[in-house]
């Protein structure tokens, strides 16, 4: 558009200059028709001024003629030779002033063919002129039209983009397809479109949202960091966890191993891990009681699972001493075999773990230091008893 305009720009000075110059040639051919009107003006004057005097000649002749035919008397009164010199005289004069006559009408008619020519050529001249002057119109009014257009580009380049023409001019590239950057515009233009209104406090608004952002942000650095810390300790605690437990497990699987032989007075068992991994497996036990084939706790008997459940117990209080273990009525589906075996059992315990047991039966209080015994004699009125076995076994 600015080659546009700078074309139309030199074609106007162009115009301008031949209208100069047609408007200077034009003065000049006025200025001569001037100069020929006067000539001719002249001219004719003289023209008219000749046959007045040729007029007047004739006049003269006819008058002495009429003195020639007069009579006799007249013509002893003349001079005849002074009047046939004078006759003489003034045809001669009539003879130069007709030629003179003809040839100012010559030079009257060259004069009117030079007019009539430069009258032609003011005319030409003339709608040549009016011809620049409606070229310079419509090129006036075309560069009026390209100077709106560019007055609507800068508007719109300084209300739609907040540019001015030089920022606009720096970041201009060159456009090798204007027809797929003309589309690309549109695009670009329904897509802003698409955004709504312009919010004259987006500003003021991104600021806080971007305080509020980088605020959020500096809080989720320290989070993700508080959360990497939980992690790495969780993961430590997994490891320690894992050590721990492999190791308890172990512990509790030989002594298992040991306890269930001795309460069972033989067979076998041992505790499996359903999953490699510790921290989520599981712990099955496989038993498998004298004389009998290796079973799950399922297809055993209460006494027989009341009885591996107690060699588990007391496989984990043998690997992990526990001060204080209360049972209550752990017995109670046993035999009375293997109560005894239970009773006997609780007595090879060392005395850093004190058992206290609430039972019904003859076989566990028998094997009991101490026994305490709640009866009611009167109704409505409870009696604690308590009996010391091993005071009534030293006094007999």
């Amino acid at each position: 558009m600015n080659r546009d305009i700078e074309t139309m720009k030199s074609d106007k000075d162009v115009l301008q200059q031949k209208v100069q110059n047609l408007q200077e040639q034009l003065a000049e051919l006025r200025l001569q028709q001037t100069e020929y009107k006067s000539q001719q003006s002249y001219e004719q004057t003289d023209a008219r001024r000749l046959e007045e005097t040729i007029t007047q000649l004739e006049v003269e002749e006819h008058q002495l003629q009429l003195l020639i035919e007069q009579g006799d008397a007249q013509v002893q009164t003349v001079d005849v030779e002074q009047l046939a010199n004078q006759l003489t005289q003034a045809q001669a004069k009539k003879t130069d002033l007709e030629q003179g006559v003809i040839r100012k009408r010559f030079e009257l008619d060259d004069l009117e063919g030079q007019a009539e020519d430069v009258a032609e050529q003011m005319e030409q001249a003339r709608k040549k002129n009016e011809e620049w002057i409606r070229q310079q119109a419509k090129a006036e009014a075309t560069r009026e039209k390209h100077a709106d257009r560019l007055n609507k580009l800068l508007t719109q380049i300084t209300d739609e983009f907040m540019q001015s023409f030089d920022q606009a001019k720096e970041q201009a590239k060159p456009v090798e397809n204007l027809a797929a950057a003309e589309n690309q515009l549109k695009s670009i233009e329904k897509d802003i479109k698409a955004l709504g209104p312009v919010n004259v406090d987006a500003i003021e608004q991104y600021d806080e949202v971007k305080g509020r952002f980088d605020f959020l942000s500096s809080q989720r650095e320290d989070v993700l960091a508080a959360k990497n810390m939980l992690l790495s300790t969780i993961n430590d605690m997994n490891d320690e966890v894992k050590e721990r437990f492999k190791s308890t497990f172990e512990a509790i699987r030989e002594s298992f191993k040991v306890t269930f032989r001795q309460m069972f007075g033989g067979g076998s068992a041992d505790l499996i891990l359903t999953e490699p991994d510790l921290l989520t497996a599981g712990v099955e036990i496989s038993v498998q009681p004298p004389g009998k084939k290796i079973q799950s706790l399922n297809l055993m008997s209460g006494g027989e699972k009341a009885l591996s459940a107690l060699a588990l117990l007391f496989s984990i209080i043998r690997v992990k001493t526990i001060p204080f273990v209360i049972l209550d009525e752990v017995e109670a589906a046993l035999d009375e075999a293997n109560v005894k075996r239970f009773g006997d059992y609780l007595n090879r315990f060392d005395k850093e773990s004190q058992f206290i047991v609430v039972t019904h039966r003859k076989g566990t209080m028998s094997a009991a230091d101490s026994i305490y015994g709640v009866t009611m004699q009167e109704s409505g009125v409870s009696k604690i008893v308590s009996v010391k076995l091993k005071d009534l076994e030293n006094e007999e």
